[in-house]
C-alpha cells in the first residue's frame, strides 16, 4: 500500500470537510509538486555517492507515494484560483 504525502492527505482531510469549492486547487498541485521535489532531493541527498543521479530518487518517490485514487488531487473545472 502506498504512503500518502502530507499535501494529499490535508487535500482529504479539507475534502472530507466539503471544502471542495473553496480549495484553490492549483495552488494545491504547485504544493505537491514541491512536496515531491523535497522528498526526492532529500532522498538523493541521502544516497548521493551510492546512486548518482536523481533517477533512482525519482523512482523511490513514485515506488512510494503512488496516489491512491482518494489521494489524487482533481483537476476541478471553475475551482482553480
Amino acid at each position: 500500500m502506498a504512503q500518502q504525502t502530507a499535501v494529499e492527505w490535508l487535500w482529504n482531510v479539507l475534502a472530507d470537510k466539503g471544502y471542495f469549492k473553496k480549495l484553490p486547487i492549483s495552488e494545491i498541485k504547485q504544493a505537491k509538486q514541491k512536496e515531491k521535489e523535497q522528498i526526492v532531493d532529500a532522498h538523493y541527498q541521502g544516497y548521493r555517492n551510492d546512486i548518482g543521479t536523481t533517477e533512482v530518487s525519482e523512482q523511490y518517490y513514485n515506488e512510494t507515494f503512488t496516489s491512491t485514487p482518494r489521494g489524487e488531487i482533481p483537476s476541478a473545472k471553475g475551482n482553480e484560483q
